[in-house]
C-alpha cells in the first residue's frame, strides 16, 4: 500500500491518502480520490512517502482510487469554467446583502459538483448565513465558506516579490511556518518594514531560507535554483 502526500484541487491543504501498490503514479500527477464530503474529488501528488507520518492511522486515510482519465480533465476543465460563474454570481450576491469587509478570493467546485468552496478574506467575523442560504439556492449544492489568512491570499492570487520572481507561497512552499524579527536581526538586514515585507504584508517567507538554523528545504526539484533554500547550498 502506497502512503500519498497531495494537495486536493488547486487551493486546499496537503493531506495523506493511502493508494494500491499497482497504480503507478509519480509526483506530479493528477490523482482521483475519495472524499467524505463530495464522494470523489481530485488532487495533484506531492510525493510517495516512505512512512506513515506519526500521529496517522493508515485505516482512517481516504483512498487515492485512479490516475486521471482524459474523460476526468474534460470534467475537471468543465469544473473551471462553473468555477468562474460561481465566483460572479457569489460577488453579485456579497454586493447586494451589502456585506461589507469581505474579500471573495477564489471559488471552487469539488471534482463531482457536490460541493463548491468559496474562499474570502476578512479582518473579522463575518455572517454570512443567509448568503449561504441563497448560494445553495442558486446552485443546489454543499456550499462551504471557508475564510483565509493574509498569507493565504497572496498564495491564491499570486504575484512577484522584491527578488522579481514569483511568491514562494504559489510556487512551492507548501506551508506558513513562522517567521520572526530574529531572523531579520540575525541577518543584518534593515528593520524595514517596505523592505523585509511580502506582497502579504507579512514577514518574506525567504527569511527563513538564510537564517542560522535553517532546515532542508522540503522540495528541491522546486527551489533547485535558489541556493540558500537548501541546507546543503
Amino acid at each position: 500500500m502506497k502512503i500519498i502526500e497531495l494537495r486536493i484541487r488547486r487551493l486546499d491543504k496537503v493531506e495523506v491518502f493511502s493508494g494500491p501498490d499497482e497504480i503507478e503514479i509519480i509526483p506530479g500527477d493528477y490523482v482521483i480520490i475519495e472524499s467524505p464530503k463530495s464522494g470523489s474529488d481530485y488532487g495533484i501528488v506531492l510525493s510517495i512517502l516512505a512512512e506513515l507520518p506519526a500521529g496517522l492511522n493508515q485505516e482512517h486515510l481516504s483512498r487515492v482510487i485512479r490516475k486521471v482519465t482524459p474523460e476526468d480533465v474534460a470534467q475537471i476543465e468543465e469544473n473551471y469554467r462553473h468555477d468562474e460563474e460561481a465566483f460572479r454570481i457569489c460577488s453579485e450576491k456579497i454586493a447586494e446583502k451589502k456585506i461589507k469587509n469581505m474579500k471573495l478570493l477564489d471559488a471552487e467546485y469539488s471534482f463531482s459538483r457536490a460541493v463548491v468552496t468559496f474562499y474570502y478574506y476578512a479582518e473579522e467575523r463575518i455572517d454570512f448565513r443567509d448568503l449561504v442560504r441563497e448560494l445553495a439556492k442558486v446552485f443546489n449544492c454543499r456550499i462551504e465558506m471557508r475564510q483565509v489568512g493574509r498569507r493565504d491570499e497572496a498564495r491564491m492570487l499570486g504575484g512577484y516579490g522584491v527578488c522579481g520572481r514569483q511568491l514562494c507561497c504559489s510556487l512551492f512552499l507548501r506551508e506558513f511556518k513562522p517567521i520572526t524579527i530574529r531572523m531579520v536581526k540575525e541577518q543584518n538586514l534593515p528593520l524595514d518594514p517596505g523592505k523585509v515585507s511580502g506582497l502579504c504584508g507579512r514577514l518574506m517567507c525567504c527569511l527563513a531560507y538564510e537564517n542560522p538554523d535553517k532546515q532542508p528545504c522540503s522540495d528541491k526539484n522546486s527551489c533547485s535554483d535558489k541556493k540558500p533554500c537548501c541546507a546543503d547550498g
